[in-house]
C-alpha cells in the first residue's frame, strides 16, 4: 500500500514537470533570480577585466589613435585646471579620464579601466532592460549574446569613449523604461544620462527622441496633459544638464551647440572613394563651414547616399558587427516582426524600445561606416533574432520544438565565441608593441630633459610613450619643405615607424636610417619591425 502511495507521488511529481514545468519555465526559474544581472556582469568585470590588463599591453593604432592623440592630452589640461574644447566630441569623458588617471597613475590603464567597467554595466543593465520589457529567458540569451560578441570584447579592452558612452545611453534606456507606469524620478535619471551621453558625444542627440516615444507611444497610458509635461520635463533636464558647457561653448565659438561633426558628414558623401583620408582631413575639410553647406552643396547627392547607407549599414551590421551566424536569424526576427504587424498595440515599451534604436540607426547614416558607431545597437539585433523563438505571440513557435530553440541558441552562442577567441587573440595586442622596447631603451639612455620636448609622428602614441608633447607629421611636397616645417614648429624629435611608412608614402625612405636625411639624426633604430627616432637638427 505504502509503494503504492509512493508511485502516485511520483507520477504526480513527473506530471506536474511535464504538463506545467516546461523547458523554459524551469530554465526561467533558474535564471529569475534577483542577483542573475549582477552575477554575469561580474563575472564580465572579472574575466574580460583580466585579459585585458595583462594581454593589451599598448594602444592599437586604429581606435585608439583618438586616445592618444586627443583624449590624453585634454585629460591633462583639466588636471592642469584648463578647460580644452575638442571639435568632435563632448568633455564628459577627458574629465573621468582625468580623475581615474589621477587615481591610477596611468592614462592608458585607467581607459581600459573605465572601458571595462562601463561595458559590465551595460551588461547589467541590459539584461535587466530587456528582461523587463520581453522576458528572463529572452534577456538572458541577448546578455549572453553581448557578453560573447567579438566586437564588445575589442571595445572592452580598447581605451576609448566607446564603452563609456554605451553604458550611458543604455543607462537612460533602463530609467526610461523601468516602470510601466510614468515615474518622474526615473524620468528625471533617465534625461541627467542622455545629457550626459551628449556630453560624451555629440551623436547622444539621438536619445532626445524620447520626447517622441512620450507623446506618441504612451506606454504609461496617461492623458495627452501628462504626456506633454513629461516630454516638456524630459528635454528641459536632458537641456539642463548640459547647458553648461553649451554656454560656454557659446562664449568661445559663438554656437550653443558647438562640434564640427559635418564634417565628418561630408567626408561620406563628397570625399569618400574620391581622396585620401590624409588629403581630405589636412587639406580638404577646412574649406567645409556648416552642416547647411554640406547638405545644400549637393542635395540629391545628399540623401541618396542615406538611403544608400540604409542596406550599406545594416549588411556591414549583420557581417562586422553580429556576425551572420546571427545575422540570419536578425533578418528572419524582422520579416516575422513585420508579418505579426507590431504596431497593433502601439502603446508598449516595446514599441519604444524599437523606435529609439531605429532612431539611432537613422542618425548613423549620415556618417561613414564603423561597427563601433553601432555597438549600442548589438542587443537591439540580438532581440529582434532570438524573439521569434522564445516569444509566443510569433507563429514559428508552434512549427520549433522548444528543445531546438535552446540548442539553437547555445549553437549560435558557442559559434560567437569562437569566432571572438580566434579575432581577439590576434587583435589584443596588435599594436605598436615596439613603442615598448622604445621607451625602455629612450629612458635607459636619454638623460632626463627640461621636459616640453616635442615629437613629431603620424599617430600620437609615441609622445606618450616617451612623454613629450606632440605634432602631427606636417604635409609636405618636398622632404626640404618637411624639414623646414619640422624646424618651424620646434619639433624635437622626428619618429618614423610602420604607420608614417603607410600613410605618408611619399617619406618611406625616411624608415631607412642608413640613407642621406640631411637635418635629422638618427638616434635609435629597430629592425623588427622598423621604426627609427630621428633627432630634428637646427641649421
Amino acid at each position: 500500500m505504502a509503494k503504492s502511495r509512493s508511485q502516485k507521488k511520483k507520477t504526480e511529481i513527473n506530471r506536474i514537470i511535464s504538463d506545467k514545468k516546461s523547458i523554459s519555465s524551469i530554465f526561467e526559474n533558474y535564471i529569475s533570480g534577483k542577483y542573475t544581472g549582477l552575477v554575469i556582469a561580474a563575472l564580465y568585470f572579472v574575466v574580460v577585466g583580466l585579459i585585458s590588463f595583462i594581454f593589451h599591453t599598448v594602444g592599437d593604432y586604429g581606435i585608439e589613435t583618438d586616445f592618444f592623440w586627443g583624449y590624453v592630452p585634454s585629460a591633462k589640461k583639466f588636471l592642469s585646471g584648463e578647460i580644452p574644447m575638442d571639435a568632435f566630441r563632448g568633455p564628459l569623458y577627458p574629465m573621468v579620464l582625468a580623475i581615474f588617471g589621477f587615481i591610477i597613475g596611468d592614462f592608458f590603464h585607467a581607459g581600459i579601466f573605465i572601458a571595462v567597467l562601463s561595458a559590465s554595466v551595460l551588461i547589467y543593465v541590459t539584461f535587466e532592460l530587456l528582461k523587463k520589457i520581453f522576458s528572463t529567458v529572452i534577456s538572458f540569451f541577448v546578455t549572453i549574446l553581448l557578453f560573447v560578441n567579438p566586437v564588445f570584447i575589442q571595445y572592452t579592452y580598447s581605451a576609448g569613449t566607446d564603452m563609456f558612452f554605451n553604458a550611458l545611453a543604455a543607462l537612460t534606456l533602463f530609467f526610461f523604461f523601468k516602470q510601466n507606469e510614468l515615474s518622474y524620478k526615473n524620468l528625471i535619471l533617465a534625461a541627467i544620462f542622455g545629457g550626459l551621453s551628449y556630453l560624451t558625444r555629440y551623436n547622444g542627440i539621438f536619445l532626445s527622441s524620447f520626447v517622441f516615444v512620450i507623446l506618441f507611444v504612451n506606454s504609461w497610458n496617461t492623458s495627452w496633459v501628462q504626456r506633454i509635461k513629461a516630454s516638456i520635463m524630459f528635454a528641459a533636464i536632458f537641456l539642463l544638464t548640459f547647458s553648461p558647457w553649451g554656454f560656454y561653448c557659446l562664449s568661445e565659438k559663438g554656437s550653443f551647440f558647438y562640434n564640427e561633426n559635418y564634417k565628418n558628414i561630408a567626408f561620406e558623401v563628397y570625399g569618400k572613394g574620391k581622396i585620401s583620408w590624409d588629403d581630405y582631413w589636412f587639406k580638404e575639410s577646412s574649406k567645409i563651414t556648416s552642416l547647411t553647406e554640406v547638405i545644400f552643396k549637393d542635395t540629391g547627392l545628399f540623401f541618396s547616399t542615406v538611403v544608400e547607407n540604409i542596406t550599406d549599414h545594416f549588411v556591414s551590421d549583420m557581417e562586422k558587427l553580429i556576425g551572420w551566424q546571427l545575422g540570419v536569424f536578425v533578418i528572419l526576427g524582422l520579416a516575422l516582426l513585420i508579418i505579426s504587424n507590431p504596431f497593433k498595440k502601439w502603446k508598449t515599451q516595446e514599441t519604444g524600445f524599437y523606435l529609439v534604436n531605429l532612431f539611432f540607426f537613422a542618425l548613423l547614416l549620415v556618417v561613414f561606416y564603423s561597427e563601433r558607431f553601432s555597438l549600442f545597437l548589438i542587443p537591439f539585433y540580438a532581440v529582434v533574432a532570438v524573439q521569434p523563438f522564445f516569444n509566443e505571440k510569433y507563429k514559428l513557435r508552434k512549427f520549433i520544438p522548444v528543445k531546438f530553440s535552446y540548442l539553437l541558441m547555445v549553437g549560435v552562442i558557442a559559434f560567437t565565441f569562437a569566432k571572438s577567441y580566434s579575432f581577439n587573440s590576434r587583435n589584443i595586442n596588435s599594436g605598436p608593441t615596439e613603442l615598448l622596447t622604445l621607451r625602455d631603451w629612450y629612458e635607459e639612455n636619454i638623460p632626463v630633459g627640461k621636459g616640453g620636448e616635442i615629437v613629431a609622428a603620424r599617430k600620437a602614441h609615441v609622445a606618450y610613450y616617451l612623454n613629450m608633447d606632440f605634432k602631427l607629421l606636417p604635409m609636405a611636397d618636398s622632404y626640404e619643405e618637411l624639414i623646414s616645417k619640422l624646424r618651424e614648429s620646434n619639433v624635437d624629435y622626428l619618429y618614423f615607424g610602420i604607420a608614417e611608412a603607410g600613410l605618408r608614402r611619399e617619406f618611406q625612405f625616411l624608415i631607412d636610417p642608413k640613407g642621406n636625411h640631411p637635418g635629422l639624426e638618427v638616434v635609435v633604430y629597430f629592425k623588427d619591425p622598423p621604426s627609427v627616432l630621428y633627432r630634428v637638427m637646427n641649421e
